[in-house]
């Protein structure tokens, strides 16, 4: 029983909910944003809720490692090629975003979400800055890692897991210090800081990344599921240790424990049963997610705060902001998808050419 497609994208949609929850909701000082009530200790429940949905990310990373590692496993060829059209397909659907909320933002007078000029503009639309989406960080790391999955996959197949993560960690709890001490200056020299923040931001991502592919080179999840998936009321036992891993979290508020808990969430959610519907519905937003992650920000903090935040409780805030990100991904989509389709199409005439070529010089 090893993860599918489908349930990888079931672990997107939860991933991209937890993340608009940890946005809107994971702050302590309100502000009259929204009601708090009820509170612990004068801190708003939802704020803990929201502290625990820090492990988007990692779930996200987990997802890359695993399906990656399956999908470039298959490959006869080097996946080079392949892993350049996953980084165009990314990329493009980045840049319709990006030119539809800047014409948004200027035509309802909010071009200081855009500010900089244009190097900024060049910055953010060669993912080497972030300045107008705080979330867009992800962009650049990811496909960092893309690039470099021949390189980590191949260690991973040739060396034990145990050290393989044990390095990870390493790498992980090294550049972590680093992301919030900065133990090491580098000064205000704009190429040093930009290559030393993509180091950092690597070096913090790649744990849950190396974790995913080395539960698909070892198949984890197929053994943990051999073991646990015949327990008695082994969904309450699933639900009672993902609540635990919430109150840890909120006894222990530092973000460093995001890729343990987010990798203990993945596995205890996947080895509960779950209907068709919530399957279906996660399922949907899976398939939504990289819109949502790449919009959500502009709603909730740069362009429209006011109108996000209007319905002043959480649940409908939470809510409506999913009606506004769905919305516009459904415009994104009617644009991008024929794009992607014909980038497909010219890959498929590429790779057939490549094919014949190769064919014919194996003959000769």
């Amino acid at each position: 029983m090893e993860f599918s497609k489908n349930d990888i994208k079931i672990l997107q949609g939860v991933a991209i909910l937890m993340m608009l929850s940890l946005h809107l909701f994971a702050r302590k000082e309100v502000n009259g944003l929204y009601e708090t009530f009820p509170t612990i200790d004068g801190i708003p429940l939802i704020y803990y809720l929201g502290l625990f949905g820090d492990a988007c990310v990692p779930i996200y990373l987990f997802a890359s490692g695993y399906g990656l590692y399956i999908s470039l496993s298959k490959l006869r060829n080097s996946p080079k090629r392949k892993n350049a059209i996953r980084i165009i397909k990314l990329l493009v659907n980045f840049w319709i975003i990006l030119f539809m909320f800047m014409a948004i933002g200027f035509l309802v007078g909010r071009s200081d979400a855009f500010s900089g000029g244009v190097v900024q503009f060049l910055l953010n639309f060669s993912l080497l800055s972030n300045s107008y989406n705080g979330v867009w960080w992800y962009l650049q790391t990811y496909t960092i890692l893309i690039l470099l999955t021949p390189f980590i996959f191949k260690l991973i197949k040739k060396y034990n897991p145990l050290t393989i993560v044990f390095i990870s960690v390493v790498i992980y709890l090294t550049t972590y210090i680093q992301r919030i001490k900065g133990v090491i200056d580098v000064g205000d020299h704009g190429v040093v800081i930009i290559l030393v923040n993509a180091l950092v931001l690597l070096g913090t991502s790649q744990f849950a990344f190396v974790v995913g592919a080395v539960f698909a080179k070892d198949r984890i999840y197929s053994k943990l599921h051999s073991m646990f998936h015949s327990i008695k009321l082994k969904n309450i036992l699933c639900l009672v240790g993902i609540v635990a891993l919430v109150i840890i979290h909120s006894l222990y508020e530092s973000m460093v424990i995001a890729p343990l808990t987010a990798i203990s969430f993945i596995c205890l959610f996947s080895l509960m049963d779950k209907s068709i519907l919530i399957r279906k519905v996660l399922t949907y937003f899976g398939n939504h997610s990289t819109n949502l992650w790449l919009t959500h920000m502009f709603f909730y903090m740069t362009i429209f705060p006011e109108f996000t935040f209007a319905p002043r409780y959480p649940v409908l805030i939470f809510i409506w902001l999913l009606i506004l990100c769905l919305c516009s991904s459904y415009i994104i989509n009617w644009i991008n998808n024929p794009i992607q389709q014909k980038i497909d199409k010219s890959a498929s005439t590429i790779r057939k050419k490549y094919t014949v070529l190769e064919q014919k010089q194996v003959n000769l």
